[in-house]
């Protein structure tokens, strides 16, 4: 495991973790936060994050790894439970920038999918530059989907 220190002062998420910045969580934990997505690709799109500042998977520790999972594996049977109901889920990590990882802190995308959706969220995730200029969705709207997803955590 590499020390990820060094980036964790810029870093987005430890912003977010240290109470820096405005974040809609889902549930948190001594390890981890799941919160929505600021830029979300569909209704009810959370990001489980370490709360300790690492780039990649490989700089976590093997009970920190299945910690994470398992928390987006709890997030997904809450969307499944809730009015959201997708009709199936999409588990995302991105690596590095050439797989589109846009903050260099290891996360978990867990994205309610859709039968048929798929043009749709292309459109979306190729938009995502125009997105990140126009800002976040509001704040409001990530707070009620962050409310309506914990009412149905089972852990």
């Amino acid at each position: 495991m590499r020390n990820s220190n060094a980036g964790a002062a810029h870093c987005l998420f430890c912003r977010i973790v240290e109470g820096q910045l405005p974040s809609s969580r889902v549930v948190e934990d001594e390890h981890c936060i799941a919160l929505m997505d600021a830029f979300p690709l569909r209704p009810g799109h959370v990001l489980v994050i370490p709360r300790r500042h690492a780039e990649t998977l490989t700089d976590l520790t093997p009970e920190l790894r299945a910690h994470l999972l398992e928390t987006a594996q709890g997030i997904a049977q809450a969307l499944r439970r809730s009015p959201l109901a997708p009709d199936g889920i999409h588990f995302a990590i991105n690596e590095g920038r050439a797989a589109h990882q846009t903050v260099p802190h290891c996360h978990i995308h867990v994205l309610p999918r859709r039968r048929g959706d798929l043009a749709g969220l292309l459109g979306q995730i190729l938009s995502k530059p125009i997105q990140l200029l126009r800002g976040p969705r509001r704040q409001d709207e990530r707070e009620t989907q962050a409310r309506l997803i914990a009412q149905y955590l089972e852990f």
